[in-house]
């Protein structure tokens, strides 16, 4: 996806004879993020725009912006928190249920934790996902920094059944004996010479019959191992393709993609042929002997030529994997979940156990294999310790073709010992597919995207807690208008998502509600106001951002808000911002869930609820009350200013503080554009300021 800084603009070119012509240039700035390592497989730091080259399609695009992310320094992720899109790292946990033993996975599971827990980094943002065969490729989780989340996915991604009934029958064994041959008497008395020749004719016999026999099993053999080489070379292709689709699907989403596929892999013979390592006493008796034998008699016919050299349609499957992969900035690591593997078998002896099947999928892509070893920590620990450093390239790329694919190549300037790792392509802006321009919840919410197509407005603000952590209530006003119109039905699926982000970008409660809305029924108060969500988060102190997205369900309608809120510690004075009390017979109330249960209800005043508006837009000409709450302070120990100018109506004890209302005089509104309430003086003094808009 490319990242869009800037619109189009107008060039205005001079036409003496036939006045101005304007001409309408689109331009959009495309990020490409490269990662430089060294010979020693360290990365490179310092390194500036003067050091990188970009072609578009083989044309020298001027760097027009650089940036430069060290995942090492606090500093560096601190100064640029949120990050900028384009550098976030993403990791994708893919464990295979189709070439993955059901012991195995716990092994896979392991290793799964250990990345999480020890190579990666807080801000890393990681997905799980499934992939089988025979049920597609299943996302448990978007790409995320909630690592408690993470955790429960890896747990138990999901129980395993394997139902491939020819999984045993990999390999045929044949008897160098026919059955029944060993009672058959194969001397030839020479007493007489018509007892020799009917000896000899009835070792002709049993010799023929032998060889019928050993033909007629090699044939089934043959059969059998043909109908599952197909089976199996079936069951591989499907993993490609939905190893195809899993990356089309993450197209979307800002920054580079891994892939990280906890798998021991298919048979690599399956798709590229026999290996040239494999000999007669490794493979299988008709991939050596019989083949051999074949075309040392002319019988070419007789050989199977998609075990030899690879099948080409798998070959081309692969080819448009690779492809798949570069449009959409995915690189694919492989987890070789076996571990250290032998090469023989006290039963059957020596054979190939090979993971090259992982290799096929990861050297496609640029990614890595990591194999023989059954502590994956260190190697691990490698590939994310590569992508410290981030350098970010802008270029500004006109659009002549929206959707089309423009390929890119990044060179090193002046890099002795270099080797980089960059997006190889990207797409031009303006094709709306799904394929191409959909964009994920999950990237609407971490990257902050504006989304318009619903209004919504949301507030949020701690109180004390019963938990030991602040309760902060969330507040959600969906304009009812825009649900009516762009939803189009009488009943009305609206999803509520809300994300708390601490200030290392990190997840840390969230809420989601399904709001069902009957227009029929509710219709005159979605027209007179909206929808108005009610939920509770649970914080521990300190700096967050809330984080509202609505979409009505099944449609690409979506409505995005962004609120910042600073959760004091238990024990400080704090004030919240003015709320306005809202006339509630407007509103279609949604309670949702409360992650504090028994946290009492906050807006609350003396004896008198309200419920309180997520916006200060006030109409010309009307009274309005607004409240705000203090801790750990009496109604009594305050001096208070309020501009503009406002009445106090009431001044009560609350939780752990007190709430002071006030009457608000539009009269008094003059050009205000902000509601400004200052609480104490000198040094003591409390601020909370608010805009405001008046109709």
């Amino acid at each position: 996806m490319n990242i869009v800084r800037f619109a189009a603009f107008a060039l205005l070119a001079a036409a003496p004879l036939l006045g101005q012509v304007k001409e309408t240039v689109n331009v959009t700035v495309v990020e490409v993020p490269v990662t430089v390592v060294g010979r020693d497989g360290n990365p490179i730091r310092g390194l500036t725009a003067a050091n990188f080259e970009v072609l578009d399609e083989g044309k020298k695009r001027p760097i027009a912006s650089f940036d430069a992310i060290d995942f090492a320094s606090l500093g560096s992720t601190r100064a640029l928190s949120p990050l900028n899109p384009a550098a976030h790292r993403n990791f994708m946990l893919v464990f295979d249920l189709s070439f993955s033993q059901p012991g195995l996975i716990t092994r896979a599971q392991n290793s799964a934790r250990e990345f999480v827990a020890k190579s990666v980094q807080p801000s890393d943002r990681i997905g799980v996902a499934t992939l089988d065969v025979a049920r597609g490729f299943r996302l448990l989780t978007a790409f995320t920094t909630d690592r408690s989340l993470i955790e429960e996915a890896i747990a138990n991604p999901r129980s395993f059944h394997g139902n491939d009934p020819l999984q045993l029958a990999g390999r045929t064994p044949i008897s160098s004996k026919p059955s029944g041959s060993e009672g058959v008497d194969k001397s030839v008395p020479e007493d007489r010479s018509g007892q020799k020749t009917l000896a000899a004719t009835r070792q002709n016999i049993v010799e023929e019959t032998e060889r019928i026999n050993i033909e007629n099993t090699r044939t089934t053999a043959a059969l059998l191992e043909d109908a599952n080489d197909k089976f199996n070379r079936q069951k591989a292709e499907r993993e490609i393709d939905l190893l195809m689709s899993l990356s089309q699907a993450m197209r979307g989403v800002t920054g580079r993609k891994q892939i990280v596929l906890l798998s021991e892999g298919f048979d690599p013979r399956l798709i590229q042929g026999r290996g040239a390592s494999e000999s007669a006493e490794t493979a299988r008796p008709r991939d050596y002997a019989d083949s051999r034998d074949a075309v040392a008699h002319g019988e070419v016919w007789k050989v199977d030529n998609d075990n030899r050299f690879g099948n080409s349609a798998s070959l081309k499957l692969v080819d448009r994997f690779a492809e798949a992969c570069r449009r959409a900035d995915v690189v694919l690591h492989a987890i070789d979940i076996r571990g250290i593997r032998v090469q023989s078998d006290v039963q059957i002896g020596a054979f190939e156990s090979s993971n090259e099947g992982l290799h096929i999928l990861a050297d496609a892509t640029g990614g890595t294999v990591f194999k023989n070893t059954n502590d994956l920590t260190s190697a691990l620990d490698k590939m994310v310790h590569q992508q410290e450093v981030v350098y970010i390239l802008g270029i500004n790329a006109p659009s002549s073709e929206p959707g089309k694919f423009h390929p890119l190549k990044v060179k090193l300037i002046n890099v002795a010992g270099g080797r980089l790792s960059a997006r190889t392509g990207y797409y031009e802006a303006g094709l709306e597919t799904d394929a191409s321009r959909t964009l994920t919840t999950a990237e609407i919410i971490i990257n902050d995207i504006p989304q318009n197509d619903l209004r919504v407005d949301s507030v949020a603000m701690p109180f004390p807690g019963s938990n030991g952590s602040e309760q902060v209530p969330v507040i959600v006003d969906i304009n009812g208008a825009d649900l009516l119109d762009k939803s189009g039905d009488d009943i009305i699926f609206a999803d509520v998502f809300v994300y708390a982000f601490d200030d290392k970008g990190i997840v840390r409660d969230s809420l989601f509600q399904r709001l069902t809305l009957d227009a029929n029924r509710v219709g005159e108060k979605l027209r007179a106001g909206g929808a108005k969500y009610y939920g509770t988060l649970s914080l521990p102190p300190g700096t967050y951002a809330v984080k509202t997205l609505v979409r009505i369900a099944d449609l690409r309608v979506n409505g995005f808000t962004r609120t910042d809120v600073v959760v004091p510690a238990p024990s400080a004075v704090a004030m919240t911002q003015p709320l306005f009390f809202e006339d509630s017979s407007r509103w279609v109330l949604v309670r949702g869930a409360s992650h504090d249960p028994d946290g009492a209800y906050p807006f609350t005043v003396g004896d008198e609820t309200f419920v309180p508006s997520a916006t200060a837009r006030l109409r010309s000409g009307e009274h309005r009350r607004f409240a705000f709450f203090v801790t750990n302070a009496s109604p009594d120990a305050a001096s208070i200013e309020v501009s503009p100018r406002a009445r106090l109506v009431a001044r009560e004890p609350s939780a752990n503080g007190a709430a002071f209302v006030f009457d608000l005089d539009p009269a008094d509104l003059k050009s205000s554009t902000s509601l400004e309430v200052t609480m104490g003086k000198g040094r003591q003094q409390l601020k909370s300021a608010l805009p405001i808009s008046v109709q």
